[in-house]
């Protein structure tokens, strides 16, 4: 309680430093795309007003405080932006409603509290950071800031696996199926750039670096997704306008995969030598998905946010649908975002969801097909490659309902309509007056033909 004092305390100097000055506010902005990568290494700093700890099985275990929060909160207070017009914000409080609904059917009102507080948070984060991406220099410090995350993540990951002798590393994330499925939204804007033209050094070594954490996180998962979204933005962007440049790219990218595949092929030949796969005998997502859709059929409704544990193991739904008694399998979560969603919010959460993922990516595909080309539009595509990555994967694992997948959508979906208000900013006036002011990081050097 004395470490959350002292954070809330802090918010109001933050506040009045962050008054201080253009210089102040901009590089802030670096740090908040770094955060999530770097403070899921420092739990020890997180702080909480309610922690259950281990007493409750949930993906939430108490009204928890990150810095990032810390830091929202004071940017929201200290720093004015404009309103963006997105049309999000009814689609976002449907959301809410629906979580805020589910804890009239929760068991434990107080633990469906727990994920309502943290949806608030990553709210509040869409919100600060979708307004203040309209800046383009903004918007460059946040790619910059998730740039340094990559980094961050193939330092600790390469001394996990040759330091550590880790089979599947996880980088400073609590499992490596996390790290793979954010990584998506870090990869694939930055490819978009580099096929755009566009010359700085996150655009070569941001794509080189989330790659080589992939192969090293030895999850299957992560790494059709990442080939499928690689294939997927190149086939866009050739589509776009196939040019020289892109056909190196294209070369260089095949003889990279045939480089980099021994070294996938000797990760997942460690992975299955340590846990072989044995689901002919036992397929435990299988097995997870019949509970949740046996609470579903009886809950339409949906059973409490943050409930699917404690609902499926004490309520019978567990042994109904198969799944082995013992702690590790019947404290576990159903592997598929949507089923999960829809068991304990019911078809009103689901509904929500596939809106509040929806939404951003419908805005992104339509800004960045925009006449006008640039920085913004090129990221745009980026972008929603990267979310429509999250949101298939998100049919394997339930990871994009946990805090820090949570953030960077939230960054994410912020950048998109921050960067959708640039493009349509530049749609709104002659082409000789549209050039890119220069961010802190990414400077639009892509000529029109190199698109």
């Amino acid at each position: 309680m004395l470490l959350l004092a002292i954070a809330l305390g802090a918010v109001v100097p933050f506040t009045l430093w962050l008054r201080g000055g253009n210089a102040v506010d901009k590089r802030i902005w670096t740090l908040i795309g770094l955060l999530p990568f770097l403070q899921p290494a420092f739990p020890q700093l997180d702080l909480a007003f309610i922690s259950w700890g281990t007493g409750w099985p949930g993906l939430v275990t108490g009204l928890e405080v990150t810095a990032l929060d810390v830091v929202c909160v004071g940017i929201y207070l200290g720093l004015a932006y404009p309103r963006v017009r997105s049309g999000y914000g009814p689609i976002l409080a449907l959301y809410l409603v629906a979580v805020g609904l589910s804890t009239l059917q929760a068991a434990e009102p107080t633990a469906a509290t727990f994920y309502l507080f943290q949806i608030c948070r990553v709210g509040l984060l869409l919100v600060i950071v979708a307004r203040a991406a309209s800046d383009a220099t903004v918007s460059a410090r946040l790619i910059d800031g998730i740039a340094l995350g990559v980094l961050l993540e193939c330092a600790v990951t390469i001394w996990q696996r040759f330091g550590l002798g880790v089979v599947q590393t996880a980088g400073t994330f609590p499992h490596q199926n996390t790290l793979g499925m954010v990584l998506h939204f870090a990869i694939f804007p930055q490819v978009a750039l580099l096929l755009a033209g566009h010359r700085n050094w996150t655009t070569i070594v941001v794509p080189l670096a989330g790659v080589a954490v992939v192969v090293l996180t030895a999850s299957r998962a992560a790494l059709l997704f990442t080939c499928l979204g690689l294939v997927l933005i190149y086939t866009l962007s050739i589509l776009r306008h196939l040019t020289v440049r892109k056909s190196v790219l294209g070369i260089c990218g095949c003889l990279l995969v045939l480089a980099m595949a021994p070294a996938a092929i000797d990760s997942f030949a460690k992975r299955f030598e340590q846990a072989p796969i044995n689901e002919e005998e036992y397929d435990e997502r299988a097995a997870f998905s019949r509970a949740a859709r046996y609470i579903l059929a009886d809950n339409p409704l949906g059973i409490g946010a943050n409930h699917y544990v404690h609902v499926a193991k004490n309520y019978g739904y567990s042994e109904k649908a198969g799944v082995v008694n013992d702690t590790g399998n019947r404290n576990n979560l159903v592997h598929n975002a949507y089923l999960l969603t829809a068991s304990e919010t019911g078809w009103l959460g689901l509904i929500a969801l596939v809106l509040v993922l929806a939404h951003p990516l419908v805005v992104a595909v339509r800004a960045g097909w925009s006449v006008w080309p640039g920085m913004p539009a090129d990221m745009l595509c980026g972008l929603s490659v990267g979310l429509l990555m999250v949101c298939l994967h998100s049919s394997l694992e339930y990871i994009l309902l946990s805090r820090e997948c949570e953030y960077l959508f939230a960054i994410s979906a912020g950048l998109i309509y921050g960067m959708a208000s640039q493009v349509r900013s530049r749609s709104g006036v002659a082409p000789a007056a549209t050039a890119e002011p220069a961010g802190a990081g990414l400077v639009d050097t892509a000529p029109a033909a190199a698109r």
